[in-house]
């Protein structure tokens, strides 16, 4: 897949962005060694983790240093997080409002951990090294400020002593970490080494490399409420709202059921993707015989609410999907090392330890590879050397990225020395535009439902464009306008369905205009625009199958609602549904059908915008306060 890949060797001070034929097109510079991960912004500016020297952790992975660098390699914000207590490390997570959540040890002193339960002589050290989730909001060009924080020491639990504090049968309570459960018997006992976040369930992803695991938790909570285990929109505090790998953890389970083997790089792949929703992991596979690496793909059993299935093992069962080299220890990297999902479908991989990305196509074969050419101390080697410093992770960012805009991306050769002569395009091979093939409505139609849906069919897969709009015109007055982000749009595979706010009036002339854009294919390229005078459509010009009720319905009320809402209601079929801004339908529960109404409660639904359904037609937006 055309497009420019980033990334920052371990030992090196230098971060550099290839375009997909191994040509350097920019690079950052920076006074520190990578800590460890790199981020590409929207604006085009380097967030970077940096290594400081005077760390106070033994172990390594150390970071302790946030960089905000422009496209001309000057720090316009930098944010130390390292002292005698605290200390960032391996990532970050760039936010939509600016904001950026970074994982942070921090020190129990032996003393402590042994009074909250801990066994002596377990920890390695005279600290035990746990894990909080920071917040900060930056502010100036050195300053930030931290606005919402988790402590995993909130939310422990122990079974070694009745007499000390959250003792417990830990089988019973998996949304808490057995504060004695240490394979490495190592002061480093959870070491985080990544972080996701879902903007859409205001959820954060963290992998747990020490106990081979990976866990969610609850972003909307307050600070208070993140140290509790009650509050926040999943009702759970601060508590785990899921977790996989390793059921042992939680004494569910044995070291025959362990699925994640020391993994990294666990991530939501996005919405519209394949395999959209589901978390891809890479599975380093440092401690199962033989040693080999894969990447793999869980299904979390999520509910329409945001909740997880409480059944215990927490399922699924097994991975979705399992990359693995067809000689399994051919494709190894103990440590680091990544894997995200493309907008193609591919996957990029990056093995860590040998510094090699390559991508992946559904068939499983390699369409692309590429090896560092940098050695520790931006040591630049010559083609074919070996030994180039190994490589966190990797990251692929479209031509059409925004951080982009404006900026000149000149190929200025390979990166490596004396490179050897060859010959690479970075010409899509497929440049067709995704063309519509069927409209419904059809055009020209007449007695089109009112009720009736919008879809168009295409010939071939598609996906959401960045921006746009869907035009709907009512004999030639303009009706609505649906930004192709809306949930009124839906995508499966190779069709769009789109729903309209309201019923369309009868005997009308409908006009369906699309932007140039609105959808793309796995190539990246975009559809043409469609024209109001290319779709067009009439509606029936009577009554027919709607009852009259339904036609002259003054909608829901009240709007915005509490806990009750009442839907007009005509004694027929009623199949309701209430859905969130991704489509996922919510729970609620019909108390009443009197006087031709449904009294609907809704208090189980969290505070939101929603739109309702009545027998599989959209009826009306209802806001929840």
């Amino acid at each position: 897949m055309e497009g420019y890949v980033l990334f920052a060797p371990m030992y090196c001070k230098t971060t550099y962005l290839i375009d997909k034929c191994g040509r350097q097109v920019h690079d950052w510079k920076s006074n520190y060694y990578p800590g460890l991960s790199v981020y590409l912004l929207p604006d085009g500016h380097l967030l970077r983790t940096g290594t400081v020297t005077d760390t106070f952790f033994s172990n390594g992975s150390n970071g302790g240093i946030i960089e905000k660098i422009d496209w001309d390699g000057d720090v316009v914000w930098s944010y130390i997080i390292s002292n005698d207590s605290i200390g960032q490390h391996h990532d970050i997570f760039p936010m939509d409002n600016g904001n950026i959540l970074a994982i942070v040890r921090h020190i129990i002193p032996e003393s402590k951990a042994i009074a909250g339960g801990r066994h002596k002589g377990t920890i390695g050290g005279s600290e035990l090294y746990s894990e909080r989730v920071i917040e900060i909001k930056p502010i100036g060009k050195d300053s930030a400020e931290i606005v919402w924080q988790w402590s995993l020491w909130d939310h422990i639990i122990q079974d070694a002593s009745f007499s000390k504090p959250r003792f417990d049968n830990i089988a019973n309570h998996p949304e808490l970490m057995n504060i004695n459960y240490a394979p490495g018997q190592s002061q480093d006992w959870i070491h985080m080494n990544s972080i996701d976040y879902n903007k859409e369930l205001d959820q954060i992803l963290l992998s747990c490399h020490n106990i081979s695991e990976i866990w969610i938790i609850d972003h909307s909570t307050t600070t208070k409420q993140a140290a509790s285990h009650t509050g926040g929109k999943y009702g759970k505090g601060g508590d785990l709202l899921y977790r996989w790998g390793n059921p042992a953890a939680y004494d569910k389970g044995s070291k025959a059921d362990q699925k994640f083997f020391l993994q990294h790089n666990a991530n939501w792949i996005p919405s519209g993707y394949k395999d959209g929703g589901d978390i891809m992991v890479f599975n380093n596979g440092f401690s199962r015989i033989p040693f080999y690496s894969t990447v793999d793909i869980i299904s979390p059993p999520i509910n329409s609410n945001g909740t997880y299935n409480k059944s215990l093992p927490y399922g699924p069962s097994s991975q979705k999907w399992i990359y693995k080299d067809s000689i399994p220890e051919r494709f190894y990297s103990g440590f680091i090392s990544g894997a995200n999902r493309l907008e193609n479908g591919n996957t990029l991989i990056c093995s860590g330890l040998p510094g090699i990305f390559f991508e992946i196509d559904s068939n499983n074969s390699i369409v692309w590879e590429y090896v560092n050419p940098v050695a520790n101390n931006d040591e630049v080697l010559n083609d074919g050397e070996t030994g180039g410093s190994g490589v966190f992770r990797c990251t692929q960012y479209s031509t059409s990225y925004s951080g982009f805009n404006g900026k000149v991306l000149t190929p200025s050769g390979p990166i490596e020395k004396n490179s050897y002569s060859y010959s690479c395009s970075q010409t899509k091979t497929d440049s067709m535009a995704p063309k519509p093939i069927a409209f419904l409505p059809s055009i020209n139609t007449i007695n089109v439902p009112v009720g009736e849906v919008l879809s168009i069919k295409f010939d071939e897969k598609i996906l959401k464009g960045k921006s746009g709009f869907v035009t709907i015109y009512q004999n030639n007055i303009l009706k609505e306008s649906i930004s192709i982000e809306d949930s009124q749009i839906v995508i499966n595979d190779s069709s769009v369905i789109i729903t309209p706010n309201s019923y369309f009036k009868y005997n009308s002339r409908l006009a369906i205009a699309l932007d140039n854009g609105c959808f793309i294919d796995f190539s990246s390229n975009k559809m043409n625009g469609i024209d109001t005078s290319n779709w067009i459509f009439v509606t029936e010009n009577k009554l027919s199958n709607y009852d009259v009720v339904t036609f002259k319905r003054v909608g829901v009320y009240p709007n915005p609602a509490h806990n009750i809402i009442r839907l007009p209601f005509n004694g027929g079929e009623s199949n309701v549904a209430i859905l969130n801004s991704i489509g996922q339908p919510m729970n609620f529960v019909i108390v009443n059908k009197l006087n031709q109404e449904l009294e609907i409660d809704i208090s189980k639904i969290s505070n939101g915008l929603y739109s309702l359904y009545l027998n599989n037609r959209f009826y009306q937006m209802i806001f929840k306060e």
